[in-house]
């Protein structure tokens, strides 16, 4: 169903390692690959937030995954040092997933955002899943606390646990047995297929997936374990 993909870190874990699966179907050849670090795709985003057509890196350069990619190298008019061109992306769909919003998309985002700030303002279309739904009058309150205005946002969804089995900064820690699990069911393809048909293709709502997963007992163990890590 892929052509080509625009991506940085190959679907990367973090700490947990890569994930096998990915790497077996770049490394086959079955799709074309265009490949960024997490820094210049957040450029890229910044980019278009910007309504500039590149942002420049001094980075980058040198590197493989700068081959891969679709940055060029340019001569600073102002140094003639040379830095690396990273091009603006303008994302037609994207999803966030923010602690609180109120009806009209106006959305607060606790802790570390990354790239949600750009992102909310580069892509075309932009729908918001929520922790809570909160009251306008709450949102007007304290205007701060908002980073992504209602007039970036084209759908709110009520999304309780939205980043599972992702954790939610304040909110919930993520699952890390469940995502053991997936990396390691991906070393073989029949059981990464029984998994996925399992916990994806075969569930009726992302609810079905929570109670499969360990329902209303494991997330609020996830919860403490955010918000106590030292009790747990």
């Amino acid at each position: 169903m892929l052509r080509r993909v625009d991506i940085a870190y190959i679907v990367g874990l973090e700490a947990r390692g890569l994930s096998p699966h990915a790497r077996r179907v770049v490394e086959s050849g079955q799709i074309e690959l265009c490949e960024w670090t997490n820094y210049t795709l957040a450029l890229r985003f910044q980019a278009a937030a910007m309504g500039v057509p590149f942002l420049p890196a001094r980075g980058f350069a040198g590197t493989d995954t700068f081959k891969h990619s679709a940055a060029r190298r340019l001569t600073c008019p102002f140094t003639a040092e040379k830095v690396s061109a990273i091009p603006a992306l303008w994302p037609d769909v994207a999803v966030i997933h923010v602690h609180e919003a109120d009806c009209y998309g106006n959305c607060r985002i606790r802790g570390t955002s990354v790239s949600d700030y750009h992102l909310a303002r580069a892509a075309k279309k932009l729908i918001v899943s929520c922790e809570r739904v909160i009251s306008n009058e709450a949102i007007r309150s304290d205007p701060t606390l908002t980073l992504i205005p209602f007039y970036c946002v084209d759908a709110v969804c009520h999304v309780p646990f939205g980043s599972y089995p992702g954790n939610m900064p304040y909110e919930y820690y993520s699952d890390e047995e469940h995502l053991r699990q997936w990396l390691s069911v991906e070393r073989d393809r029949d059981a990464h297929r029984a998994f996925i048909e399992r916990y994806i293709f075969s569930v009726e709502d992302f609810r079905n997936y929570l109670e499969l997963c360990g329902g209303d007992e494991r997330m609020e163990t996830l919860r403490q374990q955010e918000m106590f890590p030292g009790d747990v």
